[in-house]
């Protein structure tokens, strides 16, 4: 068990040099509050309106990750193109890992809120392109519009968070999060199946226009707009905005998206050198590279993303190509992941903030991953429906309980050098979104193989044609003397996929153990008396104060 650092935010050190001299008289790494200005912090009702305005934005972008769980069979066969529906769900995802840097390094620049509303009207644009897509191409370029939109959406509100929070008050804000998106994930499966098998696979993306327009009017509403954390509060005109603008590293962030789409290893090794070559303005900073627990951190995150979404997409299938369930009752099956997921993140958030520990429940998630992962690979066509339900919680706490907390371990990690937190909580959620964008990327070649396999081992004479068409079309259009080979097939193909997080958790717990072992202790805020008035010094930041 690492030794424990004990977080202490009482001293105002926000700038790097102070705790490079901690580190030089080897004192104990001091942690400050987020904000370099008490007067950012809100408590009480204030934090309360401002956190729901926030969740709504969270809403419309958890929502539109697990809303095609259900429909993607439906959404493939009505344009004939079985073979991309992994596209359709993975554009939405690496279009997020592609932009969510660059947008960590816009956050040192512009308002948070502003970003917050632009990136919510384009993310409703997206969802439109979708909702009215004549083919499969139009609809995975609205998902990837959709998915560039949602990174900015995501970090903006998370340094949001970090402007107007305490450190103490954030496992719990983290816990909702997570509880948010996690009942997102429960309901989104049930809602994309009904529209599916009601209505529409359209209203799937349609849903998004009145719940963004919502988002937006409260975000506009009520909440303030401040400078972002560790900026100079005396270089905010409109010229200084543009100079800052015109260093952004935008040659960073054409070649991380290439290293994301199409040549991964030239443009990977172009992109590092690149960001070493302009050091401070790069848009991933060297100086976010010298604690020790971010790579723990950003692989812990993209390991725990890779199980997640793996689940959540490979489930439904199992229950409509097996079990011969709808789309719509196949999300109802999903319910037992994903409210594992809901709970164990919002009972360790409240433990957190109890205690002070998140490290605890790093190290635990990947164990119940691990044990559940490895009973799904027993499945077979008769596993009981109380069998299902019990693999699938253990999947799902094994998510859970580590989901939020690696999240809070790096604005830890970070705490007293609030101008870098933008941009190394878009590396962790770079890693997160990676990590899905790789799990189904890894899942879909694997899973079409071993049916491959499966169907000439089990089904020979079955037509390739309908049992790729969709998983429903097997009960439908099949003789019946062909349905159980094919079933079978799917039952081992799937059974692959699922043994997959079992690798994932062994190395998500190696990950863990390199994370700090933090204990988070109370702020104490001053309180000034009615007659005290603040000097200029005491709401500047203490570079700026001193140049």
């Amino acid at each position: 068990m690492p030794p424990i650092e004990t977080v202490d935010q009482e001293q105002p050190q926000v700038q790097d040099r102070v705790q490079d001299k901690l580190q030089d008289t080897k004192q104990p790494v001091k942690y400050t509050v987020a904000a370099y200005n008490e007067d950012t912090i809100l408590t009480g009702k204030r934090l309360l309106v401002v956190f729901i305005a926030i969740l709504m934005s969270l809403l419309l972008i958890a929502l539109d990750q697990t809303i095609l769980a259900t429909a993607l069979p439906r959404i493939a066969s009505d344009f004939g193109s079985f073979s991309l529906q992994g596209w359709v769900a993975s554009a939405f995802v690496l279009s997020q890992t592609v932009f969510i840097l660059f947008f960590g390094q816009v956050m040192r620049i512009f308002s948070a809120k502003h970003m917050l509303l632009i990136n919510i009207f384009i993310f409703e644009a997206g969802s439109l392109v979708c909702a009215l897509s004549a083919n499969v191409n139009q609809l995975i370029a609205g998902r990837t519009i959709s998915g560039a939109s949602a990174a900015g959406i995501y970090v903006s509100m998370i340094q949001i968070i970090a402007q107007v929070t305490r450190l103490e008050d954030r496992p719990r804000l983290f816990g909702v999060f997570g509880a948010v998106f996690g009942l997102s994930s429960v309901i989104g499966p049930l809602i994309g199946g009904g529209f599916t098998d009601h209505v529409s696979w359209r209203w799937c993306f349609y849903v998004n226009l009145p719940i963004g327009g919502l988002s937006f009017f409260l975000v506009a509403l009520l909440l303030k707009s401040s400078i972002p954390l560790g900026a100079d509060p005396s270089k905010r005109s409109k010229r200084d905005l543009w100079n800052q603008a015109k260093k952004l590293d935008l040659v960073g962030a054409v070649l991380i998206a290439g290293a994301c789409f199409v040549f991964a290893a030239a443009t990977s090794v172009s992109f590092i050198a690149w960001e070493i070559f302009l050091r401070e303005g790069a848009m991933v900073p060297l100086r976010i590279f010298k604690s020790r627990s971010i790579y723990a951190i950003v692989f812990y995150c993209f390991l725990s993303r890779f199980s997640f979404l793996l689940f959540a997409y490979y489930i439904p299938i199992f229950y409509q190509a097996v079990r011969h369930q709808s789309a719509t009752a196949s999300g109802v099956a999903l319910l037992p992941f994903l409210l594992g997921t809901v709970l164990s993140v919002i009972s360790a958030g409240q433990l957190v903030g109890v205690f002070g520990y998140y490290w605890p429940f790093c190290v635990a998630s990947p164990i119940f991953l691990a044990i559940g992962s490895g009973l799904l690979y027993t499945l077979s066509p008769s596993t009981s429906a109380a069998t299902l339900i019990g693999f699938q919680i253990l999947c799902g706490v094994g998510i859970g309980l580590g989901l939020q907390n690696s999240i809070l371990a790096i604005q830890v990690e970070f705490q007293d050098a609030p101008a870098l937190i933008s941009q190394a909580t878009s590396i962790t959620t770079f890693g997160q979104f990676l990590g899905g964008t790789i799990g189904l990327g890894v899942a879909e070649p694997v899973f079409a193989s071993e049916l491959a396999k499966n169907l000439l081992k089990y089904a020979p004479n079955a037509p390739t044609a309908i049992v790729e068409e969709s998983p429903i079309a097997i009960w439908t259009d099949l003789p019946a003397d062909l349905i159980p080979g094919v079933v079978l097939a799917y039952c081992q193909s799937l059974k692959i996929a699922f043994v997959v997080g079992v690798p994932i958790a062994i190395l998500g717990l190696i990950a863990a153990l390199f994370i700090k072992n933090v204990k988070i202790e109370k702020t104490k805020i001053k309180t000034p008396r009615v007659d005290e008035k603040a000097t200029p010094a005491d709401t500047a930041d203490p570079e700026i104060s001193q140049a």
